[in-house]
């Protein structure tokens, strides 16, 4: 089971659950593992860690599973391997490092080259109501799944996954800049050079429902951050690149490329860069871009107020920034 701070998406600890999905034609399709279950009115913090496998060399267009969601946000980092994603009438070739942020109603389909990792963090997604038992399921009996009643009891509890199926896709290719639903932190929406860091904007919250942002931090060796003394928001990162150690409470973790740090409300959090390293905050609750730009702002229209430290930790305390950067 997983540690409610600390997960790794490459270590069997943190999985709550694995899970196969065939293709129609009886090849594996995916292997899933469920990390953390969405929680609070907004779904946040849902986190599966994904192997999508290449199709059979004799699939077509039919084949390509295309479908939209009516509901939700995911948000998926392409960690290794690569594939084409179809969306919106579009096809682009999405290469390892990217992030894939689609929005409801984004009609894709994807196309894998490689086995493809696939890690996802969403939120407002409808999952199957009896997902949270599961865990508990597979303890008592590793077979369940295997039951004929299950498939009717699933159906009940979960049929309406949120989701409507497509046709297959017809597009026109395009080079992978000219598609907003890939991301790469080489192309941001907003970066901000601070001391010791750089945020990066990978994504808007008014394209997440108002309800979050996301925001890269390329951290040089020796940045350390501290959130307030209790924190008012939960806080999710993920670390892509470097050795980062957190402090979490009284726990520290050594967080390398892979690994996810959860920090609950009231917490105490510190980040400190071993090496030059880069984090993801994949919470997105803090208002960092009205922060980022009001800051800015001070900065230029008003220097002698920008002299005063309280000023930008008022400014703080009026978005929830958690974070004592800038």
């Amino acid at each position: 089971m997983t540690h409610p701070y600390f997960m790794d998406f490459n270590s069997k600890d943190s999985w709550m659950y694995a899970t196969e999905f065939i293709r129609p034609n009886g090849d594996k399709g995916e292997e899933q593992r469920t990390l953390n279950l969405p929680e609070g009115p907004d779904r946040l913090f849902y986190i599966t860690d994904s192997v999508m496998y290449p199709p059979s060399a004799d699939s077509t267009a039919a084949d390509l599973h295309c479908h939209e969601h009516y509901v939700g946000w995911e948000v998926f980092f392409v960690d290794e391997g690569n594939m084409d994603l179809f969306v919106n009438g579009m096809k682009v070739f999405v290469e390892e490092g990217s992030v894939l942020h689609l929005q409801p109603y984004e009609a894709h389909a994807m196309r894998f080259y490689s086995p493809v990792k696939y890690r996802l963090f969403a939120h407002g997604l409808t999952i199957n109501p009896y997902t949270a038992v599961i865990p508990t399921l597979f303890a008592r009996d590793p077979n369940f799944r295997e039951d004929p009643e299950y498939p009717a009891i699933a159906r009940r509890g979960g049929s309406d996954t949120g989701a409507y199926g497509r046709e297959a896709p017809v597009w026109e290719e395009v080079p992978v800049e000219k598609c907003s639903t890939v991301r790469h932190i080489s192309r941001p929406m907003a970066t901000f050079e601070l001391e010791g860091v750089t945020a990066k904007m990978i994504s808007a919250r008014w394209e997440n429902g108002g309800v979050c942002e996301m925001w890269a931090y390329e951290m040089e060796k020796g940045f350390v951050a501290k959130t307030r003394k209790f924190s008012t928001l939960p806080q999710l990162y993920y670390v892509t690149a470097g050795q980062v150690k957190f402090t979490v409470f009284d726990e520290e973790f050594m967080a390398k490329p892979g690994c996810v740090v959860k920090v609950p409300k009231l917490a105490n959090c510190t980040i400190e860069a071993l090496s030059d390293a880069v984090v993801y905050d994949t919470g997105g609750l803090p208002r960092m871009q009205a922060y980022m730009l009001d800051r800015a702002s001070i900065l230029k229209y008003d220097p002698e107020r920008a002299k005063d430290p309280a000023t930008f930790d008022e400014l703080r305390e009026k978005f929830g920034i958690q974070l004592q950067i800038g």
